[in-house]
């Protein structure tokens, strides 16, 4: 049987932060009338029971964007929301793959870096992926009414050409995905690719965020590897996100090659603000 022994927090009444064994941060949002599931991680356990443990309201299972940590629990649904720019690279992971090894993989990845102990056994919890859920867009300014709460969709392109934030007008909480956080990864998309997004696009839509703090009091990214569980991300991490992206565009940014953390990657162009990294390709800079 999977575990269900996820960690949880409520972080608001009827807003629960569900870690994935270090691996990526669920939200669960319960209205009146529905409930909306923000991800799914990489797909460890039996995340839909325990999910139906805190709700019986019928689920809407929404996702920030396209990677193996964010959808890969989606089989596990009837069905799943996404911005139509991340649609063709859903069932590929972000072109990471979604594949068994390749969830076992990034699991083991990140049970080695944190040195976690967990309960649960990834021969058992975590299995095959598939069939894919079917697909329906989410849209910039769309809004979900779950019942006397209602979340705003807000594009965000930059980590991916479809990544998305909500914003949860009753609890004053923007919750980022990958949009944003101290780790923050760009220009992943060669440019005359579909997905290519510039830095200054990035930095375009990042300010639109910063814009829209009179509607936010605090914000939750995907993990919580930068923050405490359950606690939101620092006002730093938007600030100085811009700050390195502004300096990026202009020219004047100090970037540092590095090794990439990621297994079998290339090496990385990082520029660090404060606390906040970015990774960028030079290549990719302006639109």
């Amino acid at each position: 049987m999977k575990t269900q022994a996820f960690p949880h927090k409520e972080i608001s009444p009827n807003i629960f932060e569900i870690g994935e064994f270090d691996c990526a941060s669920v939200f669960l949002l319960i209205g009146d009338e529905k409930a909306m599931l923000i991800d799914t991680g990489v797909g460890i356990g039996d995340l839909k029971g325990f999910v139906e443990k805190l709700t019986d309201k019928p689920l809407m299972v929404c996702y920030t964007h396209n990677h193996i940590d964010h959808v890969g629990g989606a089989c596990a649904f009837d069905h799943a929301y996404i911005h139509p720019k991340d649609m063709a690279d859903f069932s590929n992971g972000g072109g990471i793959g979604l594949s068994l090894e390749a969830r076992r993989g990034y699991a083991k990845w990140i049970a080695e870096r944190e040195k976690g102990n967990y309960p649960y056994q990834p021969e058992v919890d975590i299995t095959e992926w598939g069939p894919q859920p079917p697909l329906f867009p989410l849209e910039d300014g769309q809004i979900i009414d779950l019942g006397n709460r209602k979340v705003s969709v807000i594009d965000c392109p930059g980590h991916t050409a479809g990544s998305i934030a909500f914003l949860d007008e009753n609890s004053r909480t923007l919750f980022l995905g990958d949009a944003c956080n101290c780790n923050l990864l760009l220009g992943r998309a060669k440019r005359g690719t579909p997905n290519f997004v510039s830095i200054e696009k990035t930095l375009s839509h990042l300010k639109r965020l910063q814009n829209l703090h009179a509607a936010y009091d605090r914000y939750f990214n995907g993990h919580y590897d930068y923050r405490a569980f359950g606690e939101p991300l620092g006002e730093d991490a938007l600030r100085d996100a811009i700050t390195a992206c502004e300096q990026i565009v202009a020219g004047t940014a100090e970037v540092v090659v590095k090794p990439s953390p990621f297994p079998n990657a290339p090496d990385q162009h990082v520029v660090t603000i404060g606390r906040t990294s970015i990774s960028f390709d030079p290549q990719g800079i302006h639109e």
